[in-house]
């Protein structure tokens, strides 16, 4: 009698609760979607790259000479209507020009000079004299345009609009996989967001030439882009 008491209480120490026989279905499941809103616009402002490349024998010159260059590269940005608070200096380096290599020479390169760049971005707000800016600084002595970028000064905005279109689209993504595949969805475990920093160039970001007689510099600013995407990980509640 003992031993099949005994027999007894272990049959139910380990027999699982019938609450525990749930299939796969039953527990339901997650969902992890992402989709992206885009806002397309006219740019508002322009961002260039310029500077001065000067050259002498010795690097006490070849600075002297950059900086009277670049003294009147800011003369001709300020003069274009640019404000002060929109030109930042980006680099300034120092270095040696050596002689051409040779193979007989011992290996050892000789220095003839020294050169100097000395580089600045400004944020042009008015692009109708975008072309005027930039002759005003090849005029004033500078010999190296990095490129020009075009963005919008309300870019905040355009941001929040990508996002609401991105998570309409989000949302509209779910709701169908819901439908289509005969499950119920609860509530969102985990969002996240993938920007693009800023708004992107959508048609050729600029078309510049050579200025012919009084003509200012032709430069074409198209449409910008932003774009946000949103990934999401959706709860899916059990079946009944």
């Amino acid at each position: 009698m003992k031993l099949l008491s005994l027999i007894g209480i272990l049959t139910l120490i380990f027999t699982p609760p019938a609450c525990a026989e749930q299939s796969g279905a039953d527990k339901g499941g997650k969902l992890i979607l992402n989709a992206t809103g885009e806002v397309t616009g006219t740019p508002d402002l322009a961002r260039i790259s310029a500077g001065v490349i000067s050259e002498a024998e010795n690097a006490k010159l070849a600075l002297a000479s950059n900086r009277k260059q670049m003294n009147d590269v800011f003369a001709a940005l300020k003069a274009a209507g640019v404000k002060e608070k929109d030109i930042q200096t980006t680099g300034i380096n120092v270095n040696p020009v050596y002689a051409p290599y040779r193979a007989n020479s011992g290996n050892r390169q000789r220095i003839t000079g020294y050169r100097v760049t000395n580089q600045v971005r400004a944020t042009v707000r008015k692009l109708d004299g975008l072309g005027e800016a930039i002759d005003a600084l090849v005029d004033s002595g500078a010999n190296s345009i990095g490129g020009i970028s075009f963005g919008l000064s309300r870019a905040d905005e355009a941001q929040d609009e990508a996002r609401k279109k991105a998570i309409k689209a989000l949302l509209a993504k779910a709701e169908l996989y819901a439908q289509n595949a005969g499950v119920q969805l609860g509530q969102i475990l985990e969002m996240r967001e993938q920007s693009y920093g800023g708004p992107r160039p959508e048609i050729t970001m600029a078309r510049m030439s050579m200025a012919a007689d009084s003509a200012p510099t032709p430069v074409a600013a198209g449409q910008v882009s932003t774009r946000i995407t949103v990934s999401a990980t959706f709860e899916i509640l059990p079946t009944r």
